[in-house]
């Protein structure tokens, strides 16, 4: 049974003779109810505190286990980022391999097909210097077969000169593919 401050203060005595002086037991009974009330009031308010600091810790740890938690995802998401940009960086990788790889293959390609360009434009160059080389010997045999009977021994003389001078020409200059003097060689 609980007593209370008020129960103390009225608690009524038996007298009896020889008894306890009955304003001193008033008196200390009333010492007691008012630190009885006083211990009551400090219990009610640390109560109150109690449950105000359970609350507010109650608070924290629930802040706690959210962050705890966005920690946790904001470490997972890192993680994935690094990841999905790790992969990117290999696919931009391999693409640029590929790309390169194309080119090389491309360049090479207009390379041998420039050769062959320039292959054909040669036979077709000595196709072409034969072909009026002869034409030139003709005209000139024709010339001398006309002119023959104008000239003299003289003139007969620096005709073959000429004749000579044209089976000596010096051949032409063969064109090249990456030259800095615009493909010509001498």
């Amino acid at each position: 049974m609980r007593l209370t401050p008020l129960e103390i203060r009225k608690q009524p005595f038996r007298k009896k003779m020889m008894g306890f002086d009955a304003d001193e037991v008033n008196s200390f009974l009333q010492m007691v109810a008012n630190e009885y009330e006083s211990l009551i009031k400090q219990n009610d308010e640390q109560a109150t505190d109690l449950k105000i600091l359970t609350e507010k810790l109650e608070h924290y740890v629930k802040i706690e286990k959210t962050l705890n938690q966005t920690l946790i995802t904001a470490q997972r998401a890192t993680d994935e980022a690094r990841i999905n940009a790790q992969k990117e960086a290999e696919l931009i990788i391999k693409d640029a391999q590929v790309q390169a790889h194309s080119f090389e293959a491309n360049a090479r390609q207009r390379v041998h097909q420039l050769e062959n360009e320039l292959i054909t434009l040669r036979n077709q160059r000595d196709a072409f210097l034969s072909r009026f080389k002869s034409v030139l010997n003709t005209q000139l045999a024709l010339l001398n077969t006309i002119s023959g009977d104008l000239k003299s021994p003289r003139e007969e003389e620096m005709i073959k000169e000429d004749e000579e001078t044209m089976d000596e020409v010096l051949p032409q200059p063969e064109l090249t593919a990456g030259d800095d003097t615009g493909g010509v060689v001498v």
